[in-house]
């Protein structure tokens, strides 16, 4: 059985920008709102979250504003038990998006407020890579920060390429948001980041329209899957895992979900979920986290496509972007399923 290469000491390192998250009540429509819930959250730092949660050594690399905003980041991460020593202030303001959440046949639909956030206008020798990355065992990223500014590219490129220097586990998320940028722009950066991945977040779509593979439609989706990640780690000798998720959308509230991966031979599946919708927002973060704790904690292979699911799958009952479930809450749901009411 295939083990994650990793060293057996050292924090896991999330790099990604963290928002201010305004959502109206009661599925309210902004245009009908005049009150919002705040939450902090970001697609890498609700990975990191979700590892404190189940019980990793972690720390998060990010710039906020020099103000009580940016003060209130550094608190809730801290509040996970997340190392904030590397996050730096400065110039710019917080990034915020606002969600309105979908009911019936209404989609949730997401719109930013981001220009000029203070990662954003980051530049790359406001962080000391080297120093930063002494005490990591792995760099969690995504294409959301490269998708900010030009400077933001290179960083995330160079922090891959000297983790790699430096034995350090890199998982990528493609995390592609078509509002920050094209499909093209989004296929030169996966081209250039590749070769120093080992554990890559990629679905079908991804392959189709970042990384314009051909999709065969007469296959199912599993033997599919498996001839594009094989395809994808021929290309790339350095990859170790591959994983995505298949969504089943029954309505607006109530989802099935089946995860996936690969780990250059063979595709390990998870059982189907289906569940109703609190918040779907993170949903994708929260399986991440999960294949990065299974992997870590060298567990097998169906093992940790199981957890991931598990843990993806109780998110969708949770209220705002971070899972905020125990190891315990996953591994009862993988092991025995729905229980009555813990007493």
């Amino acid at each position: 059985m295939k083990r994650l290469e990793v060293k057996d000491d050292g924090k896991v390192l999330g790099f990604g920008e963290v928002m201010l998250r305004l959502t109206p009540f009661n599925h309210q429509k902004i245009i009908q709102a005049n009150s919002f819930e705040a939450t902090y959250s970001g697609g890498e730092a609700n990975v990191i979250c979700s590892l404190s949660m189940f019980d990793h050594d972690t720390k998060f690399l990010t710039k906020v504003p020099n103000n009580p905003l940016g003060e209130k980041v550094i608190k809730d991460l801290n509040s996970f038990g997340i190392c904030t020593k590397d996050v730096t202030k400065g110039e710019g303001r917080l990034g915020i998006y606002f969600l309105e959440q979908g009911n019936g046949l209404r989609n949730s639909k997401v719109t930013y407020d981001r220009k000029y956030s203070a990662i954003s206008l980051a530049k790359k020798d406001e962080f000391e890579i080297e120093e930063i990355l002494k005490d990591v065992k792995l760099v969690h990223m995504s294409g959301i920060n490269p998708a900010l500014s030009e400077e933001l590219k290179g960083l995330t490129l160079e922090i891959a390429k000297e983790a790699k220097k430096r034995d350090i586990v890199v998982s990528y998320d493609s995390n592609y948001r078509s509002k920050l940028w094209s499909l093209e722009d989004a296929g030169r950066f996966m081209l250039d980041i590749l070769p120093f991945v080992d554990i890559a977040f990629l679905g079908i779509l991804d392959f189709k329209n970042i990384l314009k593979y051909e999709i065969s439609e007469s296959k199912k989706f599993e033997d599919s899957l498996s001839d594009l990640y094989k395809k994808l780690f021929e290309k790339y000798p350095n990859l170790q895992y591959a994983s995505c998720t298949k969504r089943k959308v029954n309505s607006v509230s109530n989802n099935s979900l089946q995860g996936f991966l690969f780990d250059g031979e063979n595709l390990s599946k998870s059982k189907v979920y289906t569940f109703d919708i609190l918040d779907r927002v993170g949903g994708g973060d929260s399986y991440t986290a999960g294949i990065l704790h299974g992997l870590l904690n060298k567990m097998k292979n169906d093992d940790v496509v199981e957890f991931a699911t598990c843990a993806s799958s109780l998110k969708h009952s949770i209220q705002g972007d971070i899972n905020l479930v125990s190891l315990e809450d996953v591994e009862t749901l993988m092991n025995l399923g729905i229980e009555n009411i813990k007493r």
